[in-house]
Parts: C-alpha cells; structure tokens; sequence
C-alpha cells in the first residue's frame, strides 16, 4: 500500500465514546496481482472475498476495504487506550526503549566469536537454501 491517509475521529454521544475512521484512498482489489500468490489468495477466501463478486461487481473489493478498516479502528482504539491508561509509556521504559534502566531488561543476542555464520537447520522454508549451499546472512 502506497500512501494512504486515513483519518480518526472520536466524540462523546450523550455520554459514549464514538470512534470512526475514515480512509479515502485505500486501494484494494480481489482480482488479479497478487492475488493469484497462494497467500493472500488464502485469506481472500478465509474472508469470503476472493475474486469478483457473482451479481455485484465490486462489491468484495469494498468489503475487504471495510475489514482492512476495521483492523486500522481496532488498532486506532488500542493505541490510544495504552496511551490514556499511560500503559504504552510504561511498555518502552520496562522494554528499554529510554536511558532510564529497565526492570526487564532484553539480553542482547549471541554473536559467534569468530563471526561465523551460524548454520540453517530444522525443516523450516530455509532448509532447501541451505542444503544448497545458500544460507542467509545473520
């Protein structure tokens, strides 16, 4: 996705937080590109939404717009519900994202002394590049 905008907006109704987003330009589509990779042809369908509609053209493509906004509402309320409570300022100073010292601090990773590469095993989608001699970088 490239450069989208959206916008969230919340009130108080008689008393009750109402909270909407809107997202003018979000494009998406259910034919064609990368919807033929195995996927995100998966999850259209786990969506019900796969290809085009049977007797109202356009009509998937708006309803994945309406899930993907959904996700962007439910992160939105997330967000600035750790944010009231203060939870996400209390999340990166316990995970060490300041100079005050942490209660849980991360260690750091191990790194080979020899600077090595460490070896790809198990049978994992990486085993068939390393086997072949192909191992990523770590």
């Amino acid at each position: 996705m490239d450069d989208i905008k959206f916008t969230t907006n919340m009130s108080s109704v008689n008393g009750n937080l109402q909270i909407s987003v809107s997202m003018p330009s979000i494009e998406v589509g259910t034919i064609g590109g990368g919807t033929i990779l195995e996927p995100q042809s998966a999850m259209l369908d786990l969506l019900g939404v796969r290809g085009a509609h049977p007797t109202s053209p356009g009509d998937n493509a708006r309803q994945l717009a309406r899930v993907i906004a959904a996700g962007v509402l439910a992160g939105e309320l997330s967000l600035n519900s750790a944010l009231c409570a203060g939870h996400l300022v209390k999340a990166h100073m316990a995970h060490n994202r300041s100079n005050v010292p942490s209660r849980a601090p991360t260690p750091a990773p191990a790194t080979p002394v020899t600077g090595a590469q460490t070896p790809v095993t198990g049978g994992g989608p990486l085993s068939a590049l390393s086997s072949a001699g192909i191992a990523p970088r770590r």
